[in-house]
């Protein structure tokens, strides 16, 4: 499967280590709880970038990866409680439930942004599962969001 990364450039090098995302903690972990955040399509993670933006044109990269479809396990969004979009405790739960099982190296999650019904998912990568070594990187380049995001 492919997926994108889009980071700011800065952490460019350090992408896919999950650090910043145990730091502050995100949607599906808990802080201290190292993950990768993806997205399917370019645009939808633009679109899961754009709702922490605080404005300013800032460069970030783009990073396209292949990630083996055998090492994605597929969150089924009807398994979620209703509340799951307002209620990041029932997200972040589930998110360390599936890391801490180490049964795979990626989860297929829907957006909170995006209705599931279009089809368009995220994808949770736990950065220190074994696994990890098989994630190819297939292009990166720069990328300049408009301001009005």
């Amino acid at each position: 499967m492919r997926a994108w990364r889009l980071v700011a450039t800065r952490h460019a090098a350090t992408a896919l280590d999950g650090v910043g995302a145990a730091r502050y903690g995100g949607r599906w972990n808990p802080p201290s709880l190292p993950m990768v955040y993806l997205a399917d399509s370019l645009a939808l993670a633009t679109l899961e970038l754009s709702v922490h933006l605080t404005g300013g044109r800032i460069t970030y990269t783009a990073i396209e990866l292949e990630v083996p479809e055998r090492s994605i396990t597929d969150l089924d969004p009807a398994d979620l409680r209703r509340s799951w979009r307002r209620d990041v405790a029932v997200t972040r739960r589930v998110g360390e439930a599936w890391v801490r099982s180490e049964r795979s190296l990626a989860l297929r999650v829907p957006s909170a942004l995006v209705d599931a019904r279009s089809g368009e998912r995220n994808l949770l990568l736990a950065p220190r599962h074994a696994a990890m070594s098989q994630v190819r990187e297939v292009q990166r380049f720069p990328v300049t969001l408009d301001e009005r995001l």
